[in-house]
């Protein structure tokens, strides 16, 4: 198990309790200037995400989102950016409804529900998603309101209730994603892993899992079927450290890669919901 040092656990978990956040207004701050950010604008993001592992901003209108998107990234050392396949502009993907066939296939390019997840959960040990910001250019005429939890609190609340269910989901092979194949060629290799780990980079308690359960395999044990029928049922309740929120035109979230989901939403035609994401190999320092 992680943190097998049962001092060494309650010193985390005291910590971690004692300065996690539970209310949103706390956790938003105000940039005046996207491409300059103040010391103090700086230093509380920084502090927001040491806690909690997240932090919300509010920029004023721009000319160009995605520069100074991509700038506040720059200041927090958010230059190593996953080349997936729909990036279009230094590191940042157009979230929003596609007709392309191969986007539509992506529920994030859809307006339909996006379940738990964290960003990047299929990719290989060494294209580990560690950071991402997303960023709302404009909402939906409806829905597509954003959901969090910190991953760190959700290992804390399980293993609280129940040890058992931690240990089984820190095994080494735990949750694998089949390769994903297109017109007979490998886009993406097998991904196999523990859901809960000790990050190899940056050595903190991290996380992968995604909700969904088509494309997904679970090692074959009564064991492990209850440890992930715990995580959802958390996952889906609500305590002091679920955050649920809309992100307007002008708000953005940046994050060492949270447990998030979206609901579904419908598109204003004219002027359909987008967002700016990017997805970083390092965490925010």
């Amino acid at each position: 198990m992680l943190l097998d040092n049962l001092d060494d656990y309650k010193f985390w978990r005291d910590g971690k309790l004692a300065n996690a956040p539970t209310q949103l207004d706390a956790c938003i701050v105000e940039i005046e200037d996207p491409f300059k950010l103040s010391t103090a604008e700086k230093d509380k993001i920084l502090s927001l995400c040491q806690q909690g592992n997240f932090a919300l901003f509010n920029i004023k209108e721009q000319s160009n989102y995605a520069d100074a998107i991509v700038s506040i990234n720059t200041q927090f050392g958010l230059v190593d950016f996953d080349q997936h396949l729909f990036v279009k502009n230094q590191g940042l993907a157009y979230i929003t409804q596609s007709n392309n066939k191969d986007q539509g296939e992506f529920i994030p390019y859809t307006d339909k529900d996006l379940g738990w997840h964290t960003d990047g959960y299929y990719n290989s040990i060494h294209q580990r998603i560690r950071a991402f910001s997303l960023f709302c250019v404009r909402p939906a005429l409806t829905g597509g309101i954003n959901e969090w939890i910190d991953p760190q609190m959700v290992y804390l609340l399980l293993r609280e209730d129940n040890p058992d269910v931690v240990k089984a989901l820190t095994h080494p092979e735990v949750m694998t994603i089949p390769e994903h194949k297109v017109d007979g060629k490998v886009r993406r290799a097998t991904s196999t892993g523990p859901i809960f780990f000790i990050d190899e980079v940056s050595n903190v308690l991290s996380m992968r899992y995604t909700q969904r359960k088509k494309h997904i395999e679970f090692l074959d044990s009564e064991e492990i079927k209850q440890a992930v029928k715990h995580l959802d049922e958390l996952l889906n309740a609500s305590t002091d450290y679920h955050f649920v929120h809309l992100l307007r035109t002008g708000q953005g979230l940046l994050c060492n890669n949270i447990l998030h989901k979206r609901n579904s939403f419908t598109d204003n035609k004219d002027s359909p919901r987008l967002f700016l994401r990017g997805r970083y190999f390092n965490r925010i320092n």
